[in-house]
């Protein structure tokens, strides 16, 4: 086996079931990793060190001891922390609810309880929320009030959070103790607003959390939400396609629902590729004909094997990230909108001076604040030469 790219082996630890034949092919190549130093490293990186000490646990034989035991110690670390995390979260978590405000959680916070027969199996860092921008005002008097300060995301100059309203380009971090909460307007992170955004509140669903409840959209909403994500991140980690794995595989889940809101908010591209890729993973974990419906058009489709060659995202290859943006793009083709199109390329290659000098620590006045806008001019065709010239 590879020592810096044992991927066989992550796929199965990650794989959304327990079937007793990846658990035994799983032990077979644990065996045969030859340096652990770096297969650990690559598997923090991926996201998947508790899921993959769930695996190697009851064959303590097929690793090293000294492994095991830092496998283990990474899974009762995270189970530590997302114990104290979900503790510490719980009394903001009441307050919403009992303002009505509408906050629901997601991604890692949400995907930890609902999906994974073990907290400690999914590491997150913040706690994600998609905010009605109608009730953002109310929600930043409650963070206040807890004590939560915002940790970034206002650009200099502003005149406070208060002052701004949720956007893409502002999706600002509250901080109290070691909790960090991220907030974001829209719940498909795209550049511009979708064309039914308001709609999936009035179908959200409650998740129990300790001694209260927290929002969380329809599954649905989240698991286009999910293939979305990983693709504005390259699917740079196994666990965010595991995410989705397990979340296709949920008994109930409405497929026509998905594939109504991946068309009406034209993300089918994004979505559909998400998909694709776990399918290639982990075989069953999606419908066919779901995927059928979904497929975009040949253009589109040779845009995304391209930019995401499913072999190399498979192999788990370190090749550089695309921007993330890329799904905004995706969408933008899907639109054949010249007008949103022109609009939205403006806002992603020249963002206010205040906004970039926030994301790059350039300060507003400097010039060399230009050249973080032509760096975002050309990284697309940069990313593009590094990836030929340095294949992984």
């Amino acid at each position: 086996m590879s020592d810096l790219h044992p991927s066989r082996l992550f796929v199965l630890c990650a794989r959304p079931d327990d079937d007793a034949g990846g658990s035994s092919e799983a032990l077979r190549l644990a065996a045969s990793v030859r340096d652990w130093d770096k297969a650990l490293a690559k598997a923090e990186g991926e996201g998947l060190l508790p899921l993959l000490y769930w695996t190697l646990r009851d064959d303590p034989g097929a690793v090293p001891g000294a492994v095991l035991e830092t496998l283990r110690l990474a899974y009762l670390r995270n189970l530590a922390r997302t114990t104290q995390v979900y503790r510490e979260l719980e009394l903001f978590l009441e307050s919403v609810r009992r303002a009505g405000l509408r906050a629901a959680l997601t991604k890692g916070g949400r995907l930890a309880l609902d999906v994974y027969s073990d907290t400690a199996l999914r590491p997150f860092w913040d706690v994600d929320f998609i905010v009605h921008p109608a009730d953002w005002a109310r929600l930043q008097g409650i963070l206040a009030g807890l004590g939560f300060a915002e940790a970034s995301g206002a650009p200099p100059g502003s005149s406070g959070a208060a002052a701004r309203a949720l956007d893409w380009a502002y999706s600002p971090y509250f901080k109290k103790g070691s909790l960090f909460l991220e907030f974001h307007s829209s719940p498909f992170g795209l550049h511009f607003p979708g064309s039914g955004e308001d709609g999936f509140w009035f179908s959200a669903g409650r998740l129990r959390v300790r001694g209260t409840e927290a929002l969380v959209l329809p599954a649905e909403n989240e698991l286009c939400y999910l293939c979305v994500h990983a693709q504005q991140h390259s699917y740079q980690k196994l666990i965010w396609l595991a995410d989705i794995a397990r979340l296709a595989r949920r008994a109930g889940l409405d497929w026509n629902g998905v594939c109504r809101i991946a068309s009406d908010e034209m993300i089918k591209g994004p979505v559909f590729y998400g998909l694709h890729l776990v399918e290639s993973l982990w075989p069953g974990s999606v419908p066919p004909e779901p995927r059928r419906l979904l497929c975009p058009g040949p253009i589109e489709s040779a845009g995304l094997r391209l930019l995401w060659p499913p072999a190399a995202t498979a192999a788990r290859s370190d090749a550089p990230a695309w921007p993330y943006y890329m799904p905004s793009l995706f969408s933008l083709w899907e639109r054949r909108d010249p007008v949103l199109a022109a609009r939205t390329l403006g806002q992603i290659f020249f963002p206010p001076k205040a906004w970039l000098a926030s994301a790059t620590g350039v300060s507003v006045d400097s010039p060399w604040l230009y050249e973080r806008y032509a760096e975002r001019l050309l990284r697309p065709a940069l990313t593009m030469m590094r990836r030929i010239m340095d294949p992984k």
